[in-house]
This record gives C-alpha cells, sequence and structure tokens, in this order.
C-alpha cells in the first residue's frame, strides 16, 4: 500500500506537533518544580472606578437630569452606590496576595519597595494601573425544542463586570517590554427557567426564578478576582519561561496552566490575561 503524500504530511505534523508539546511541557514542569522562592513586587490602585452603563435610565427630556448625568445613574445603580472603593480594594488585594504566597511568591507592597530593591535581582513588578466597575444589563437568551417547534425569548439580568489593566516591568532590565495585560470578571442574576406548554390551549411560555444579586456578591467578586489575578500571573510567567527555553526559530504551540490544587498542568486554558499592545 502506497502512502499519499498528504498523509504523510499529516503523520509528520502530528509527530512534531507531538514532539513540541513533549519539550514544552518538560519545560513547564521544570518551571513549577524549581525550588528557588520567586518575588514579585505588586502595586495596587488606590481609585475603584465605578460606571453604570443602564443609561436609559437618563431620560434625554430631563434636562437636570442630563446636567447631572453621571452623579444621577450612579445614584440609581443597584450595587455601585453601595460600594466602598476602599473595602473592595482591600479584600481584592488580600486575595491576589494570598493566592500569589500559595503559589511560591514573596510579595512586596508599594511600602516595601526598599526592601524589594535590596533583593538586587531581576524579580518582576506588577502594577495594577487601573479597575473599573461596571454595572450593566445582561440579556440572556433562552431557547427549546418542543414537540419538533423551536421557542426562544430574552430574559434581562443585572449585572457587574470588573475590568482591570495590568503593566509590567523586571527590576534591573528597563529595556524588556511586555505589553498590557487586560482582565475581565462579571457576575449576574442566576437564572432557573424552563419552557412550558399549557394543556388547555398549547401556549408555550418561559417560566423562571431568579436568584437575584446582592452587594456581597460584588464584594465576592472582589476576592474572586484577585485570586484569578494570582493564577493568571503565575500562569503568564510560566508560559514566558517555557517560550524563552524552547530552541530558537521554535514558538509555543500550547498555553499552560498550573492547576495548584490538583497540581497539573493544562493546557488549552482560555481564562488568563489577555495582551493588549499599549500603542493602541
Amino acid at each position: 500500500m502506497r502512502i499519499k503524500p498528504h498523509t504523510i504530511l499529516g503523520l509528520f505534523l502530528l509527530i512534531t506537533i507531538l514532539t513540541s508539546c513533549s519539550l514544552e511541557r518538560k519545560i513547564a514542569k521544570n518551571y513549577v518544580k524549581a525550588k528557588e522562592k520567586k518575588s514579585v513586587l505588586v502595586f495596587f490602585p488606590t481609585e475603584l472606578f465605578k460606571t453604570n452603563l443602564k443609561t436609559y435610565q437618563a431620560l434625554a427630556d430631563d434636562s437636570l437630569r442630563m446636567l447631572n448625568h453621571d452623579s444621577f445613574l450612579m445614584d440609581s445603580s443597584l450595587f455601585l452606590k453601595y460600594i466602598n472603593d476602599s473595602l473592595f480594594l482591600a479584600k481584592c488585594w488580600q486575595s491576589m496576595v494570598n493566592e500569589l504566597v500559595a503559589h511560591g511568591f514573596m510579595v512586596y507592597s508599594s511600602d516595601q519597595i526598599d526592601e524589594f530593591m535590596d533583593r538586587n535581582d531581576s524579580s518582576y513588578v506588577i502594577n495594577l494601573a487601573q479597575m473599573q466597575l461596571e454595572e450593566y444589563v445582561h440579556t440572556e437568551m433562552v431557547e427549546a425544542e418542543i414537540d419538533g417547534r423551536y421557542y426562544s425569548g430574552d430574559v434581562d439580568l443585572n449585572a457587574v463586570n470588573l475590568n482591570s489593566w495590568f503593566e509590567l516591568e523586571r527590576n534591573q532590565i528597563p529595556n524588556e517590554k511586555y505589553p498590557v495585560l487586560y482582565s475581565s470578571y462579571f457576575i449576574y442574576d442566576d437564572l432557573q427557567g424552563e419552557f412550558r406548554q399549557s394543556n388547555s390551549i398549547g401556549e408555550v411560555n418561559y417560566r423562571y426564578k431568579l436568584d437575584t444579586m446582592q452587594v456581597a456578591d460584588v464584594y465576592n467578586l472582589a476576592e474572586l478576582a484577585g485570586k484569578k489575578y494570582a493564577i493568571n500571573f503565575y500562569d503568564y510567567l510560566l508560559n514566558i519561561y517555557v517560550q524563552d527555553h524552547l530552541p530558537k526559530n521554535q514558538g509555543p504551540v500550547f498555553y499552560f496552566h498550573y492547576d495548584r490544587r490538583m497540581k497539573s498542568l493544562q493546557t488549552y486554558y482560555y481564562d488568563g490575561f489577555t495582551e493588549i499592545d499599549p500603542k493602541n
């Protein structure tokens, strides 16, 4: 039996990918197993930007509302007006520090710069440059097929989104540049429902219950985000290490995520930082 050229090419590509994956995973394991304790200096914002995107609440024909547009939107928000900036930031900070420490980092804060500089090494500096809370309406599409017919509808849910932008650099290596790192996490009302058909007239309606968000859930978002930031930072450095230790002219095939609790490396992780070109 003769093997067709495209089959040979396919096998070659498969072998190349598997070999590359094996090498990348080996490098990643070396990073995870490294005994040297890593250090990081973390700058955290002192201000939390809050925006109510429910602009429909400010009627265009109300001149007084339009004059105080931002103030009115904040006053009419369901959650943002109750959020204490200092408490929110403190919860996020502490959660991030706890997870960084759990990943083996020695964490320095902005008031420990001298101690960090005394290390006289090339440890990383991460600056959480800006954090923004947005309150908005999330439209959830619901759909189902009943007796061969398709039904769909929309349900509006209250939602809050936390956007964050990070700047990264290395101590004593000023020429090493990194893109801005972006992260976004959100929460919204929990929707539980189903389409039901009335036995009397055969009409189909969507019936549901909402577990509505509370202000406490927004503070929980701060803690969740802080933990995610630390995990994403560890993963980002892990993948930089993999890329730096691959043979020249060979780029990485996978993006690795380290699951600390399972002590395992995973690929195809979609919850990490998004790189942004600062020039754009």
